[in-house]
């Protein structure tokens, strides 16, 4: 017996109420009361809600549902007062807990019982709302009744009323006559919603696609399908702007009002959806609201197998530009047309590869690195796989966990496959620039890689910031400032790109800034990797310490695999404040750590310096230019190298890196 038994038998009771007289609910109802695994009842549970809810889109809000999110429904009925609060109440935990429901690591079986009693409450109070609908509504005999003939006492009233008819007409003219010039002079109403698709700026957010599949195995798929639709979106050019996937992320599980998030993002359309797949089966919702007026602009449901996805996504693009009166040149056409592999399988392993990659920690960057590698072995010619584990070698060089001879090499490799492939990939280009800058140290190719990139894809948010961190290793601050904030005009809400911003004010040594932006980046995130330790050093350069000490600490403790940098900002910090005892211990530390794992030279540098001991600095300095430790390209721009920049072994290892400039 199921732990949720006594709800399916209240359920129960219900089913001969509605057999006969609504025959989806009825469908649903019966599937639910018959399944016994809990991922299947949150399923028809949630489309038991979906029947209800589609009914309740027609007869109240007088419109048809199309591909809608419930939760978009549910808000809209509760601020028109359409539905009992306490229903929205039932309807709003069925709809967040049976979503959850197909993500079984963050799901409790115990979560079925409000699932169950929710549904049993929304359907009780259908019922009595369907009873009072068909009451409400007069009979066809009932409306004959009421038609009686004329009898003789209204040939006496007939010349004061014909009078009375005249003056009305004569007044409604009036009133239409003052309506219509309230229009033309756009007094009332709002006459430019017919101008608004071609006069609003095309800037477009997509909002996460709601996952409806039951399956683990699938977890990837709304978010995999939301950064999809933004790179077919972001192949249009004459579309102002297409938000990042990061700024639009917060709003997976929360979801304000459309134009409260349309404000937040600055957009002017907001295109939602969901996604569901079975097996080989892929259903597609998907709806592009005019944000200001919640104008429903376009919307459409797809249906299909698995191999289709490459026609369905190119399918939404075009539709999209339609309806939003774009015009595509044969390029852009042939831009979205244009599929990345032959082979469905491959792209499911991509997909799969790049939502473990965009979680940003070690271990699965590693589990996308494993999926990359398998889509190139069921389609070598696929130039997107390449790339994505180009991107992954050069993070986890970058951050320290792999030796640069062990990664870079053959992230180049891989870079330099993709683009024999496809010449127009920017993703390969940016993995190729990185590779160029931070191991080759050829400043002028690794910039002409950058704005390859950003020439072939002017919306990549990734190629914009990490164009603005090699300004920033150049000194050329201010060029950098402009290709950041390019980027956060892309993609606002982006926590790398917020916190970068900041790390680029330490840089300028405008510490004010820098503090401020990284305390507004912690309020969107307060765990947010990195950015407790770049506060920790702001702190530090304002004579903090202990504020600095702690804020290191904070970053220590969260364990996201920043421990060992935020480990030695800690070491510095103490060299700094005159802590030399504990700057020493974090040393040893650090070479104990650096016998079971890698550990940037540059890391050692750092500390012996703050502690004043510029031998032993120089001496790990030679270590990092013989590695090629990425950490080393920051050697003009990083506090830490302050106190050497008059010594000549300094200056001729400027000369060496061809940064004397």
């Amino acid at each position: 017996m199921t732990i949720w038994s006594t709800e399916i038998n209240e359920l129960e009771t219900l089913y001969p109420s509605i057999k006969g007289r609504f025959p989806e609910l009825e469908k649903e109802l019966e599937r639910l009361i018959k399944a016994d695994d809990e991922n299947m009842v949150l399923l028809y549970s949630r489309r038991c809600l979906e029947v209800i809810i589609t009914d309740l889109c027609e007869s109240e809000l007088k419109r048809s549902r199309k591909t809608e999110p419930l939760k978009g429904i549910i808000d809209k009925l509760n601020r028109e007062e359409k539905v009992p609060l306490n229903i929205i109440v039932s309807m709003q935990h069925l709809n967040s807990l049976s979503t959850f429901g197909a993500h079984p690591k963050d799901f409790d079986p115990e979560q079925v019982k409000p699932v169950l009693n929710n549904l049993t409450t929304i359907i009780k109070w259908y019922l009595k709302y369907s009873n009072n609908q068909a009451i409400s509504k007069p009979r066809e005999g009932e409306l004959k009744d009421e038609i009686k003939p004329p009898d003789d006492s209204a040939k006496q009233i007939h010349k004061p009323k014909k009078r009375l008819i005249l003056l009305l007409y004569g007044l409604a003219l009036v009133v239409v006559i003052i309506v219509v010039i309230l229009y033309l002079f756009n007094i009332i109403g709002d006459r430019k919603q017919v101008e608004d698709l071609t006069k609003l700026e095309k800037s477009i957010a997509v909002l996460p696609f709601e996952n409806m599949s039951a399956e683990e195995e699938y977890l990837y798929i709304g978010d995999a399908i939301t950064d999809e639709i933004i790179l077919e979106l972001q192949k249009i050019n004459e579309f102002d702007r297409v938000l990042s996937r990061t700024s639009t992320m917060q709003y997976k599980f929360n979801r304000p009002t459309i134009p409260e998030i349309a404000e937040k993002l600055g957009v002017n359309y907001l295109i939602e959806g969901t996604i569901q797949r079975y097996k080989e089966d892929v259903s597609v919702r998907v709806q592009v609201i005019r944000a200001k007026h919640e104008d429903h602009v376009w919307g459409e449901e797809y249906n299909g197998r698995w191999e289709d996805i490459f026609s369905i996504q190119d399918e939404i693009a075009l539709k999209v530009a339609n309806e939003l009166k774009t015009v595509l040149s044969p390029e852009e056409r042939e831009r979205i047309d244009r599929q990345p592999t032959n082979n469905p399988e491959a792209y499911d392993l991509y997909l799969k590869g790049r939502w473990f990659w965009n979680k940003w920690t070690d271990t699965d960057i590693r589990k996308g690195m494993e999926y990359f590698e398998q889509a190139i072995e069921l389609d070598p010619d696929f130039a997107l796989a390449y790339a994505g584990l180009a991107e992954a070698y050069n993070t986890l060089s970058f951050y320290g966990q792999l030796h640069p001879e062990e990664t870079y090499p053959k992230a180049k490799d891989l870079a330099m496959k993709a683009l024999e492939i496809d010449n127009t990939l920017a993703d390969a280009y940016i993995a190729l620039a990185f590779i160029k800058v931070y191991y080759d140290w050829d400043w002028e190719g690794g910039e002409q890689e950058f704005k390859k990139a950003i020439a072939l894809d002017p919306d990549n948010v990734t190629a914009h910031h990490l164009y603005a961190y090699f300004l920033v290793l150049q000194a050329r601050y201010n060029e950098a400032l402009v290709e950041i904030n390019k980027a956060l005009s892309l993609d606002p809400l982006n926590l790398i790109t917020n916190r970068t911003l900041g790390d680029f004010y330490y840089h300028r040594r405008e510490y004010d800034k820098a503090e401020e932006q990284l305390i507004k980046t912690l309020e969107m995130d307060s765990a947010f990797n990195y950015t407790h330790a770049y506060l920790g050093l702001v702190y530090l350069q304002k004579s903090l310490c202990q504020k600095a000490l702690k804020e290191l600490q904070c970053e220590i403790s969260f364990g996201q695999g920043t421990e060992d940098i935020a480990l030695t900002w800690k070491g510095c910090a103490y060299g700094i404040c005159g802590y030399r005892k504990e700057a020493c211990e974090i040393l040893n530390n650090l070479q104990e750590r650096s016998e079971n794992k890698h550990i940037p030279p540059t890391y050692f540098t750092w500390i012996y310096f703050a502690l004043g001991e510029n031998e032993n600095g120089f001496e790990w300095l030679d270590k990092a230019f013989n590695e090629r430790d990425p950490w080393l390209t920051e050697i003009k721009s990083n506090h830490f190298y302050d106190g050497i920049h008059t010594d000549p072994r300094y200056i001729e290892l400027l000369k060496k890196m061809k940064l004397e400039k």
